[in-house]
């Protein structure tokens, strides 16, 4: 068993596999990944603790499609969106929760700052116009850094895919977001605006 098989997020990836091409070519891609995973972190094991280690199994993943010549950038992407739908579905049950969107608006700076933090890999410029709105620019982005380390950039744009889903839940809060570092912007442009006719 590879390592690859413990990554939660990428657990479903392998059924993606399997259900885009056949079953025993969805398993020979996935086996092969594992060990390109267990490679990236045998050549560097300090990889494993960099603020970015989310993005090693979509690195391993998009080397052996492309390797294959399949649509590693195409496949990862997808997979990211579905993903994010996913999780969009429960931030908006969460933040429907009666007084839930009011409490995180009241505390969104707080919130941002614990999610796009130094301390967990990110450098930023914040451009919050209070009250009406909250934004950040993501000028690093850790998951981006790695990638682009490793030589393989375009495969941290299936967590910006997951991302831009999972962003829309927030019931009350409307996110805009246009641009991303992953795809050769200056930054990523989070903006959060409360929006009470929003569900």
């Amino acid at each position: 068993m590879s390592d690859l098989d413990k990554q939660v997020f990428f657990k479903g990836f392998r059924k993606k596999l399997c259900d885009t091409f056949d079953k025993t070519e969805g398993q020979k891609f996935w086996i092969e990944a594992g060990k390109e995973y267990d490679d990236i972190i045998k050549t560097d094991p300090s990889l494993k603790s960099h603020k970015g280690a989310m993005a090693l199994p979509a690195v391993a993943l998009y080397r052996v499609l492309e390797r294959n010549g399949k649509d590693g950038e195409g496949l990862l992407n997808d997979f990211g969106r579905t993903m994010g739908k996913k999780y969009a579905k429960i931030v908006h049950v969460l933040t429907s929760i009666p007084g839930v969107d009011r409490l995180l608006w009241n505390n969104i700076e707080k919130i941002m700052d614990k999610m796009s933090g130094e301390d967990l890999g990110y450098k930023r410029e914040v451009v919050s116009e209070p009250p009406a709105m909250y934004g950040v620019d993501i000028l690093s982005c850790p998951y981006h850094d790695i990638c682009k380390q490793l030589g393989n950039e375009k495969a941290a744009l299936c967590i910006c895919s997951m991302d831009k889903e999972y962003m829309k839940g927030f019931h009350h809060i409307r996110y805009e977001r246009e641009t991303s570092v992953a795809e050769g912007a200056d930054c990523c442009d989070y903006r959060l605006r409360f929006d009470k006719n929003k569900k």
